[in-house]
């Protein structure tokens, strides 16, 4: 593929899917769930709500990207294509461990399913051309790893409510370079 054929598809992605927006803020609210769920339930409880809750991410996400007027699919655009099979990859490969996560070690299934659904974010980054998504990702693993192994006790507050965080942070700073990555690119393609 030629350097502005690359380009073109991601300039035209940018402009369609908005950078997943939906996805993202789904995936924010979904953490939030998380926190509640986790903070108002035993782990006995939570862990069934939590892998239950997987599986509204992606109508959330859909209905979120309605909102915010962008295409979730983007289906005619290659790169699209290649996100929306990475997506699906890491949902279909990443549930049984999270059900065997939740039926053996519920405790570690907060760290599991934080490390599991940003897997597809490299892709993205490439996708999109972008360094966002994998500085999300990176945080993202640092963070949560750090939080499960110097406060335990503390794991099903700050783990969600700072992963939230993390995906409002990433939403905000998202959109406002991808504005300008996009003027940037046009003037590129010229």
């Amino acid at each position: 593929m030629v350097e502005k054929d690359l380009l073109s598809l991601r300039v035209d992605l940018a402009k369609r899917s908005k950078w997943n927006i939906g996805y993202f803020a789904s995936g924010c609210f979904f953490w939030i769930f998380v926190g509640f769920v986790t903070n108002n339930y035993s782990v006995e409880k939570s862990r069934i709500y939590l892998v239950l809750g997987t599986f509204f991410i992606f109508p959330m996400a859909l209905l979120l990207s309605k909102i915010f007027k962008a295409d979730p699919f983007s289906t005619k655009n290659t790169l699209g294509k290649l996100i929306g099979i990475t997506h699906m990859c890491v949902v279909f490969f990443s549930l049984p461990l999270v059900v065997l996560t939740a039926m053996t070690e519920p405790n570690s299934l907060i760290l599991v399913m934080a490390v599991l659904y940003c897997l597809d974010f490299y892709v993205m980054a490439w996708s999109f051309g972008t360094w966002i998504f994998t500085a999300h990702a990176i945080l993202r693993i640092i963070i949560v790893t750090l939080i499960y192994m110097v406060f335990p006790a503390y794991i099903f507050t700050i783990i969600p409510f700072s992963i939230a965080f993390l995906y409002l942070i990433t939403i905000i700073f998202s959109q406002i370079l991808r504005k300008r990555w996009i003027n940037n690119q046009v003037n590129n393609l010229k």
